[in-house]
């Protein structure tokens, strides 16, 4: 142990040159290394500038993002994400560099040569980020914001319905174009019922709907107005959809555009796939996912696209399959950690599943999908403790962001009752009453709790 000692502090001590630099020069070049990698990919810049103009939750990072790309364009917004992300390096390093200048004697030299080489480690695994990134970036704008739907809206006069997910890209496209009157939450609500979306539109009526971004999350509007006889699909490209007011044809397809580099090609495809798929043209998408496939089999962004179409196709094997595969290309990536957990579930796989959601469900604990997957695949091992607490997490992330909570109520009472809590099911129950259900659930749901009840007063 006291040889160990002795070699460490030997080895701060070598470090001669590290040590004629100031710290304060090392900790700032420690954090701009830091930094640099993450400005390699446009589409965080992209989100960044995006969420700053038009999320109501961006973060002060995010609005400053924003603010310089209104200067200065992207060069300029780079910069300050630049910035912003070496700040918490640097101080790091500065805060552990006067902390080891607060020890004495030889603990003082082992502490300062160990915080130079956490300094040189950080700096030469962002330089190997740089050289050898797990993915190729992103960088043509066609590929990171709905370009040509917004430049076809700007032709329209009147009132334009976005899905809240959609309004980042639009805004990094052409400003604020849609309807300031409608809250993200309200523009959600309308994206998933369309009776409401009706209503609002007979109040106030829409010239155009753009479906961007997330585009799963308004597939009840987006099918509503696939049959709507007074709207038509005038647009679908890789960013989404764009319905217009009237009576035209709906558009079948829209022509590839060219690109100079095959993976970009291959990824405008993928995305275009879902989108067609999402607009019920199942054989295009297919087709357009097998181009791409073809052209970057390996690539993640194509791989987790793959994966998705087979998801949403109820295709769970090669789900499975495609979703591992970028697994292997970008491990721990989200979109496909996610996927494999899905799939795992629907091909009962219980147990993977389970496993698999518990670690997404750490990773990402404010996630409503993670955490709905997970409940799900906790329900399928009977661990319903651990059903029953995710589910409470979830029921609070929906009351703070003042969502629909009853169809949660309604899952926290059959968990409670699996575990022989007849009091905590009957409160549930009770809460997705009083929130409001359809006639039929509403019955329905009586039903259970008058069973309920009749069971707990049998002797």
């Amino acid at each position: 142990m006291r040889g160990a000692y002795s070699s460490l502090v030997r080895i701060s001590n070598d470090i001669s040159i590290l040590k004629n630099l100031p710290a304060p020069t090392a900790s700032l070049a420690a954090g701009i290394l830091s930094a640099i990698p993450g400005l390699s990919d446009r589409a965080e810049t992209v989100r960044a500038v995006g969420h700053g103009m038009a999320s109501e939750s961006a973060s002060w990072g995010q609005r400053l993002s924003a603010l310089a790309f209104q200067f200065g364009g992207w060069g300029l917004a780079d910069a300050v994400r630049l910035v912003s992300g070496a700040i918490p390096w640097c101080l790091g390093f500065l805060v552990l560099f006067w902390g080891a200048s607060r020890l004495k004697g030889r603990p003082r030299n082992l502490g300062t040569g160990l915080v130079w080489l956490l300094c040189a480690g950080v700096s030469a695994h962002a330089v190997w980020m740089m050289a050898a990134p797990a993915s190729p970036p992103i960088r043509d704008l066609r590929l990171l914001a709905p370009l040509a739907l917004v430049d076809m809206i700007k032709s329209e006069q009147g009132r334009v319905f976005m899905n809240p997910s959609a309004r980042p890209g639009a805004a990094v496209c052409g400003g604020n174009i849609w309807d300031n009157s409608l809250t993200e939450k309200s523009a959600s609500d309308l994206a998933g019922s369309p009776t409401k979306w009706r209503e609002e539109d007979r109040s106030k009526p829409f010239s155009a709907v753009l479906i961007a971004g997330r585009v799963f999350e308004a597939k009840p509007l987006i099918r509503h107005l696939l049959d709507a006889p007074d709207w038509y699909l005038a647009r679908i490209d890789n960013q989404g959809l764009l319905f217009l007011h009237g009576q035209k044809p709906d558009l079948a397809a829209t022509p590839v555009p060219d690109f100079p580099a095959q993976r970009d090609r291959a990824i405008y495809l993928a995305q275009y796939s879902l989108n067609l798929d999402a607009a019920g043209f199942q054989t295009l998408a297919a087709s357009s996912m097998d181009e791409a496939l073809s052209l970057e089999g390996k690539d993640y962004e194509v791989l987790f696209r793959a994966a998705s179409l087979s998801a949403s196709q109820s295709l769970w094997e090669r789900a499975r399959k495609q979703s591992a595969a970028a697994l292997k290309a970008s491990p721990g990536a989200y979109e496909a950690s996610y996927l494999q957990a899905l799939s795992l579930l629907e091909t009962r796989a219980f147990e993977k599943s389970f496993e698999c959601t518990s670690i997404l469900s750490r990773q990402y604990p404010d996630d409503f999908n993670v955490l709905l997957l997970h409940a799900r695949a906790a329900r399928a091992v009977h661990d319903y403790t651990a059903e029953t607490k995710t589910l409470e997490r979830l029921l609070r992330l929906a009351e703070d962001s003042k969502s629909p909570t009853a169809r949660i109520h309604i899952f926290l009472a059959q968990s409670w009752a699996q575990r022989g809590f007849p009091e905590q099911a009957i409160s549930h129950y009770q809460a997705a009453l009083a929130e409001g259900l359809s006639s039929d659930e509403a019955k329905d749901v009586r039903a259970i709790v008058t069973t309920i009840e009749n069971n707990r007063l049998k002797p």
